[in-house]
């Protein structure tokens, strides 16, 4: 049984440690800019969703996910890097940790986990990370979509998981147990996120009973145009009650997380 979303997403961030960059995806982007200094750092990201509500004042941890071209020169990314942040200044980027992992036709495993704290109450966004270089270069990368937002719009009294939720899918769908915690009916109307990439809307007479538990299970509910390899996203679930709309945040969920790390090397440097 899940407790709280802040455990989930901490059982989300501790499988990623200790696996070592279970998510590495396909990416079109491009290289990052050469510079003198720097042309043996040749890293490139895969195309990642993260699309969350951040309850914890302190910032959440993500996992951003890369590799690194060592065919020419292995250089010890964890030595070089000196500091890292984002292309929005109000996504501050709190504590970061570069790790790399295993070696796979000359490509290595790359993950740099960031510890994000948005400094508005508004939605914000961000598609390139820039990392400085112990020698004062700085490059930028594409690393896909960062979309974040803090948790002051959003209710938990009416809601709570319940039995079994799954977090990790290998595929965009949802499969998950509610409880209404009230003694009203409660009236959902659809499951998304804050990029409206994930979109569910509920038949009309789908209602919650007071202290009801209901499994909702959607095989595939993504609607967006682009293909993200590596998606960590906060459902969010829009409902009424007591005739007025509210909306949960649920606790969060991670696709494309069940390939083996040589998989997700290949779809990286394709």
């Amino acid at each position: 049984m899940v407790k709280n979303k802040k455990i989930i997403i901490g059982l989300i961030i501790s499988v990623c440690v200790i696996s070592a960059f279970f998510i590495l995806t396909k990416t079109d982007h491009k290289y990052g800019k050469k510079s003198n200094q720097t042309d043996e750092v040749k890293l490139k990201f895969a195309n990642n969703l993260i699309s969350y509500i951040i309850e914890d004042k302190e910032g959440m941890s993500f996992n951003i996910f890369g590799v690194q071209n060592i065919k020419d020169k292995d250089s010890s990314l964890v030595d070089v890097v000196s500091s890292i942040e984002l292309n929005n200044p109000n996504i501050r980027i709190v504590d970061y940790q570069v790790d790399t992992g295993i070696v796979h036709k000359n490509y290595k495993l790359v993950n740099i986990l960031v510890t994000l704290k948005p400094l508005t109450n508004n939605v914000e966004t961000a598609d390139q990370l820039l990392i400085q270089f112990n020698n004062e270069n700085t490059e930028t990368y594409d690393i896909g979509s960062i979309t974040v937002q803090n948790d002051m719009s959003y209710q938990n009294k009416h809601f709570e998981p319940s039995g079994q939720y799954t977090v990790a899918y290998p595929y965009l769908g949802l499969d998950i147990n509610l409880r209404n915690k009230t003694d009203q009916t409660i009236s959902p109307s659809r499951i998304s996120d804050l990029t409206k990439n994930l979109s569910y809307q509920f038949d009309r007479p789908f209602e919650f009973q007071p202290h009801d538990k209901k499994h909702i299970k959607i095989n595939t509910f993504y609607k967006g145009k682009k293909e993200f390899d590596f998606m960590t996203v906060s459902p969010i679930l829009s409902y009424t009650f007591d005739n007025e709309s509210y909306l949960y945040n649920m606790p969060g969920v991670v696709y494309g997380i069940l390939d083996s790390d040589t998989d997700k090397i290949e779809k990286m440097i394709k």
